[in-house]
């Protein structure tokens, strides 16, 4: 009996040399062996006579060997196999190089299928390096679909595929999906699945094989997130009342409330009544107002006598939320502190700070409510942090918007409230994709901006210049508009590199209209809120998703001045980016996120991978499935929260089951 775990070297016809290899993939084990899929599928299910072959393709033919031998080149010191190898309709030469002993593997007279390019020597065409197999044997490398995985050096598709072959005859993989669930999807077996994936008799039988693994990987994804959040509403919340003061805090605000924001902070307020801790994820758009909810739902929490936690994922936004909302707290009596690197500040009733709030060293008397600004930006470590923190109510804010399929998935284990709508007051943003031709003129428009009284970001992809990727660096646009473009205005320069005393300096000055253009790297992206700017000019911009640029974007158009993006790219092809272009058809945070996700898939879009959400067969555009997964996993949970009625389910979720081998 063999463990899906037995490490790779333990395995027949692998060995030491081969398991570095295969470790050089991420194979370590019998199930990363048996789960490590194809990239793609050549298909070679077709013949061709040898009469009909033509140069530069890559042929399957049926052919009797009449002849082989193998002999050194007198120039390179080559080993040549050569086999001139017919059918009915011809004859053709294949060539090896440097294997030797085909001489003795390919004999004549017996019958082959081979697979190659055919190439050209001396005006007469022929089969360069052929895959090759027995007519008689199973055919795995030719004559059908055939896998095609990633490789490493000295790692050859053959050997991977001979050696995954020999495993998958060898096992079965027991069911873990209920039997309601697979009649109910039509779904194949888990055994039959993964063996038709790597190799399938047609594609009909690889797109089955395909939808059953798509749907285990979303399946077991909402298994996951619905067990954590039924788990956490086992757990015993610190219940809060509602001050009488609220609403005469939220009537001295300068501005009216949206109908979103009122109905968010409802079902905040609701969640802190409740018996288990709260774990919401406010969703908005960039400038939807997720701040002050955030800011009227700490109020309540202090005003309940308890300790507050601001998580934000950078010391720059945290001191900004610090400097922001110090003034809401205080006017109502409430003690607030900034801890950060450079300030170890002890906690107040209100701390703003980094992950670093959670860290053991940091005492609080009776944490019950964290916000987490920008969570998705939070290391998997860091959220680590956050689970344990089982009793306080969790309120994370995203300014980026999610896809539902996403929000489903990623953070199916949080309560959504969404902010659809933008404060009154504030205007479109003209964005535009600016060829290189048209650069002066977009520098004259931004001269006058500033002239104005308006200010201007510039982001760029790198911090330092990068010949082999030849995109715009920070520090030398850096250079070129304060020394060549605009010498007449104050240039500041940002990035991550800077230490966390200069950044909040150069911030400081560019809000306090000290620096006219900032030339910064993506480290503006979330958060940095500066009313006066007005012009976003980003450079390299198909470098970047929809939700980045989106993200860029958002740190203009903050105020009630006109504001504009200008989008810049080396691309010849730039004006017919679909992702440009999407940018300047739309200003919907939400539209944007579905399309992108569309255009780039989930894998790098929100972290999915550092997540521990690394799909690798199913793609989060289906929300059909993801709410159908969603509901048998409440289902499967409700009545049985550990699963103990499904033990081969129970298993595949937090480890794997045995399989035999026969």
């Amino acid at each position: 009996m063999f463990d899906l775990s037995t490490p790779i070297e333990n395995l027949y016809l692998v060995g030491p040399a081969r398991a570095k290899l295969l470790k050089n993939l991420g194979i370590a084990t019998l199930e990363d062996l048996l789960f490590y899929f194809p990239r793609a599928h050549s298909d070679l299910s077709k013949f061709v006579n040898i009469s009909e072959l033509k140069l530069g393709e890559t042929a399957n033919i049926k052919a009797k060997i009449l002849e082989i031998k193998s002999f050194r080149t007198k120039v390179r010191r080559l080993t040549l196999t050569h086999a001139l190898v017919e059918d009915n309709t011809g004859s053709i030469l294949c060539v090896w190089f440097n294997q030797p002993f085909l001489s003795k593997v390919l004999k004549p007279h017996e019958e082959f299928i081979f697979s190659g390019k055919v190439t050209v020597a001396k005006n007469k065409l022929q089969l360069q390096n052929p895959v090759y197999e027995q007519v008689k044997a199973e055919q795995i490398h030719t004559s059908r679909l055939v896998p095609i995985y990633s490789l490493t050096a000295h790692l050859t598709q053959k050997l991977l595929r001979s050696i995954i072959k020999t495993y998958l005859d060898k096992i079965h993989l027991p069911e873990h999906l209920p039997s309601f669930i697979l009649k109910a999807e039509k779904l194949l077996f888990e055994d039959a699945a993964v063996k038709t994936f790597h190799f399938p008799k047609d594609y009909s039988s690889l797109q089955q094989a395909q939808t059953r693994l798509a749907f285990d990987e979303i399946f077991l994804t909402q298994l996951r997130v619905a067990q954590y959040k039924k788990s956490r509403q086992e757990k015993t919340g610190i219940k809060m009342t509602v001050p009488q003061q609220l609403n005469d805090k939220i009537a001295s605000l300068p501005f009216t409330l949206t109908l979103g924001q009122k109905q968010a902070l409802q079902e905040i307020l609701s969640d802190f009544q409740k018996p288990y801790p709260a774990n919401r994820l406010l969703e908005g758009d960039v400038g939807s107002g997720k701040t002050i909810i955030a800011a009227l739902s700490m109020y309540v929490a202090a005003k309940n006598g308890l300790q507050i936690a601001f998580l934000a994922p950078t010391e720059v936004l945290a001191k900004q939320h610090y400097d922001n909302l110090k003034e809401f707290f205080e006017n109502s009596g409430i003690a607030t502190a900034l801890r950060t690197s450079n300030n170890k500040s002890k906690p107040a009733q209100v701390t703003f700070g980094t992950h670093a709030l959670l860290e053991r060293a940091v005492k609080f008397k009776n944490l019950s409510l964290i916000v987490i600004d920008e969570q998705h930006r939070f290391g998997v470590e860091q959220r680590s942090l956050l689970k344990q923190t089982n009793t306080a109510h969790l309120l994370t804010m995203s300014a980026t918007p999610i896809p539902r399929t996403l929000a489903l998935t990623l953070y199916g284990d949080l309560d959504l409230s969404r902010l659809k709508e933008l404060p009154t007051g504030r205007q479109r943003i003209i964005t535009r994709i600016v060829a290189e031709e048209n650069r002066s003129k977009a520098y004259e428009f931004i001269a006058k901006q500033i002239t104005a009284g308006r200010q201007t970001f510039v982001i760029c992809p790198l911090i330092e210049e990068s010949d082999k990727l030849g995109v715009k660096s920070a520090t030398t646009e850096f250079k070129k508009l304060s020394e060549e473009i605009f010498p007449q205005f104050k240039v500041g320069l940002l990035h991550g590199k800077l230490k966390p005393q200069d950044k909040e300096s150069v911030m400081q000055k560019f809000k306090d209209n000290q620096i006219n253009i900032l030339v910064s790297t993506s480290v503006v992206e979330v958060g940095v809120d500066v009313p006066n700017a007005a012009v976003m000019m980003i450079e390299g911009a198909e470098r970047f998703g929809l939700a980045q640029l989106h993200q860029f974007r958002g740190r203009v158009g903050r105020s009630t001045y006109k504001s504009y993006c200008f989008l810049f790219s080396s691309d010849p092809l730039a004006l017919e980016n679909p992702r440009l272009k999407v940018m300047t058809e739309s200003n919907d945070g939400f539209a944007l996120a579905e399309k992108d996700l569309q255009i780039r898939g989930s894998g790098d879009l929100y972290g999915t991978k550092q997540s521990g959400y690394d799909f690798k067969i199913a793609t989060l555009t289906n929300l059909d499935l993801v709410e159908r997964s969603r509901q048998y996993a409440d289902e499967l949970l409700n009545p049985d929260l550990s699963l103990n009625s499904y033990p081969l389910l129970k298993l595949k979720m937090h480890s794997q089951p045995m399989v035999h081998l026969e």
